[in-house]
C-alpha cells in the first residue's frame, strides 16, 4: 500500500508547483542589493525599487491564495475579491522592467553595481509576473480547459501592456481604478480607439505584452523540457 505523503510534504509540493523559491530567492537578492548599496552610499536613494517590489508581489499572493482556496474546492464567489486583487496589481510585476529607465550613474555606487541591482528586479517583476499568471492558467485550464485557459493568458498579457502604460507613462496606480475609475478607464481605451493618434501608446503596449508573452511560454517551454 503507497503511503501517503505527510502534511509538512503536501505543503512543500503547494509551494514548489507556485515556482515559490525561485521567486523569493530573487526577490532576496534584490533586497540584499538595496541594503548594500545603501550602507555603501549611506542614503536610500532607491527606495522607490523596493516599494515597486512590494506591488509585484501583491499579485503573486493573491494567485496563491487563489491556488489554495481551489484546493480545497472553494465555491465560486470566494475567488471574487483575489481575482479582482489579482488582476488589477498584475502589471505591477513586469512594470519593474520599466524602472530600468532610471539607471544613470550614481556615485559613489559603481554604475556597473546598479545595473546588476537594476537588472535583477527587472528579471524578478518578470518572475512574479510569469509565476502568478501559470497558477491562474492551471486553475483555469483544470476548471474550463485548454483552449479557454490559453485565453486567459492573451487577455492578461494584453491588459498588462495597457497598465504598463497606464502606469509608467501616464503615472497611474492599480488603486485608482476603485478612486478614480472614469479617468482611467478613458486613457486605457484611448489608444484602441484612435490608434494613429496613439500610435507611440500602441507600441509601447504591444511591446511589453509580446515581451511578457515570450518570456511566459519560455518559461513553459523550458519547464516542459525539464520534465521529460
Amino acid at each position: 500500500m503507497q503511503q501517503q505523503p505527510s502534511y509538512t510534504e503536501r505543503i512543500m509540493r503547494f509551494f514548489q508547483e507556485q515556482f515559490f523559491i525561485p521567486v523569493v530567492l530573487s526577490s532576496l537578492l534584490g533586497v540584499a542589493f538595496f541594503a548594500v548599496r545603501a550602507f555603501w552610499s549611506d542614503s536610500f536613494l532607491h527606495k522607490f525599487l523596493m516599494w515597486n517590489l512590494f506591488l509585484a508581489w501583491i499579485p503573486y499572493l493573491s494567485a496563491v491564495w487563489m491556488a489554495a482556496m481551489h484546493k480545497h474546492r472553494a465555491g465560486a464567489w470566494q475567488y471574487i475579491l483575489p481575482s479582482i486583487i489579482w488582476l488589477l496589481f498584475f502589471p505591477n510585476a513586469a512594470y519593474l522592467v520599466t524602472d530600468l529607465y532610471n539607471l544613470t550613474d550614481m556615485p559613489p555606487v559603481p554604475f556597473w553595481y546598479d545595473i546588476g541591482f537594476f537588472a535583477t528586479l527587472a528579471w524578478t517583476g518578470l518572475l512574479l509576473a510569469v509565476a502568478s499568471l501559470q497558477i491562474v492558467q492551471r486553475m483555469v485550464k483544470q476548471s474550463f480547459g485548454a483552449f479557454w485557459s490559453w485565453v486567459v493568458v492573451f487577455a492578461v498579457v494584453g491588459l498588462n501592456g495597457v497598465g504598463i502604460y497606464l502606469g509608467r507613462f501616464l503615472r497611474w496606480n492599480s488603486w485608482d481604478v476603485v478612486t478614480e475609475p472614469h479617468a482611467v478607464l478613458q486613457d486605457a481605451i484611448a489608444p484602441f480607439l484612435h490608434p494613429i493618434a496613439y500610435r507611440q501608446p500602441v507600441a509601447i503596449i504591444i511591446v511589453f505584452s509580446a515581451m511578457l508573452l515570450v518570456f511566459y511560454v519560455s518559461v513553459l517551454t523550458l519547464q516542459r523540457g525539464a520534465r521529460k
